[in-house]
Order: structure tokens, then C-alpha cells, then sequence
């Protein structure tokens, strides 16, 4: 397993972090924590997928992230003592993640100094999710953020060779909430895509037949 935000940790302290985290499994629509919880760990997903869901000042809630093996979420509570949860976090298939404690983090950090650049690691990884959200969302048009997202989907669900279709297990309400498009937006892009042999959609999942294709007009 390649987990991204501890690959600037040796070995040795990447086995020392893993170690201390506790394997725990998510069914299907099972919710690992909700917006406003308290905030004492983060999660290294091991297996599946999850979705992270924000509730808007009009008391919608919309889905920001599709979350993969490999990735981590609820780092702030590495920050500081029980913040508050900014997000949901619900599995959108069985999942596994490998939990950390805010208090064996700071233990592992008074024990391994070395496990401190996790820290700055996962601060970074922040901000620089944030900024290209902020730059897409000021320079890119949302068709084109429709494609990017579906594109990027593909990585999370097709298999390794390109030439395979993936399926995208995702509404198009979904597919449009990721890319911050409204659902007619959405629908339309999909449509031409569909018309032109690239995707073919079905109810609640999306089939991307031509991969390249995608990954071409998502590169422009």
C-alpha cells in the first residue's frame, strides 16, 4: 500500500505510525464520523471508497471528495486537541481504515521526532488541496471541471490498464456536486460525451468506455 502522506517518513517510522493505528471496517452507507463530531483521529483508508460531504449555509449537503486507497482524511485532528469535524464522512462501499489517536500521535511524536514531519506533511497536503480547488474554481469553466472530475473518478474505479472501461459508481447529481456544477451543466457535458461514444450512462453509475478520450479533453 502506498499511503501518500506518509512518504516522507522512513521505513522504519512509517512502521512505527502504522503500528499504532487500530484497523477498523465500514459497511456500505455507514458513516464514520459527521460534520461537527469531535475530532480525535485520522484515517488512513486501507481498502474501499469514501465520500467526504459538507452541508451548505441553505442546509443541502453536497459531496467534495471521493476518498480512495491510499488517501487520508480527518487530519486536523492532528492540530490541536478535539476540534470539530469540518465534513462527513460516509463509506460508499465496504471500507477499511487504519486509525490514529490524537493522543498516540503525540505520543509517537514525543517517542520518534522524526514522526513530526507527518505533521507538516499533512498541513501541506491541505493547502494545496485547497489552492487548486480555489484556482479551478476561479479559472476553469465548469464543463471542463465536469470532465476533470470524471477523469480523476476514473483512477479511483477503472483498472490499472487505461484501455479497460471503468465504472463510475456515482449519480450525475454526485459527479456535479464534485465538481461544483449544477445538475443541468452535468447532464449536458455527460450527454455530448455519451453522444460521442465516451461514456454510456446508466441509472446511479456512469461507464466511461473510452478512457483516453476523457483523459485528453480532461488535459487541455
Amino acid at each position: 500500500m502506498e499511503w501518500g502522506l506518509l512518504a516522507g517518513l522512513s521505513d522504519a517510522d512509517r512502521r512505527v505510525v502504522l503500528g499504532s493505528t487500530h484497523r477498523r471496517r465500514f459497511a456500505r452507507g455507514e458513516v464514520v464520523f459527521h460534520e461537527a463530531d469531535p475530532a480525535d483521529t485520522v484515517h488512513f483508508v486501507a481498502e474501499g471508497r469514501l465520500a467526504a460531504r459538507r452541508t451548505t449555509p441553505d442546509g443541502d449537503t453536497v459531496t467534495f471528495a471521493v476518498l480512495g486507497p491510499g488517501d487520508a482524511f480527518g487530519e486536523l485532528a492532528m492540530l490541536a486537541p478535539l476540534p470539530r469535524r469540518t465534513s462527513t464522512v460516509v463509506a460508499l462501499e465496504p471500507a477499511v481504515t487504519q486509525s490514529l489517536s490524537f493522543a498516540d500521535f503525540e505520543r509517537l511524536r514525543a517517542a520518534h521526532p522524526a514522526v513530526e514531519r507527518l505533521l507538516v506533511e499533512l498541513l501541506a497536503e491541505r493547502v494545496r488541496r485547497l489552492s487548486d480547488h480555489l484556482l479551478e474554481a476561479l479559472h476553469v469553466p465548469a464543463d471542463e471541471r465536469v470532465v476533470r472530475r470524471l477523469s480523476a473518478l476514473c483512477e479511483r474505479y477503472g483498472p490499472p490498464d487505461p484501455a479497460v472501461p471503468a465504472v463510475v459508481p456515482l449519480t450525475q447529481t454526485e459527479i456535479g456536486e464534485l465538481a461544483g456544477a449544477s445538475r443541468p451543466t452535468t447532464n449536458r457535458v455527460l450527454r455530448v460525451l455519451a453522444g460521442q461514444g465516451v461514456v454510456v450512462l446508466h441509472r446511479g453509475t456512469v461507464e466511461v468506455r473510452d478512457r483516453a478520450a476523457l483523459a485528453r479533453r480532461a488535459a487541455r
